[in-house]
């Protein structure tokens, strides 16, 4: 283990697959978790969601409603 990490590789990559692996279940449902808009693929990074309320008011899918942050990786 690094000197600079809190947690060993093992520990670490166990942690990832948990999270991703929920990602992976909410991604599914095509709905975001926390406004219940939909979830849209960012093609710039692959596995990376977005709540389509996220981001300025011009990349908003209703931008007279308030943004949402909702981020999931699931890769």
């Amino acid at each position: 283990m690094s000197k600079y990490a809190n947690q060993c590789d093992r520990c670490h990559r166990a942690r990832m697959d948990e999270l991703q692996a929920e990602a992976r279940r909410v991604v599914a449902t095509g709905a975001c978790p926390d406004c219940g808009g939909k979830l849209k693929s960012n093609h710039s990074i692959l596995g990376w969601f977005q709540c389509e309320q996220y981001g300025a008011d011009d990349r908003r899918a209703r931008p007279s409603e308030p943004s949402c942050n909702f981020q999931a990786f699931t890769q």
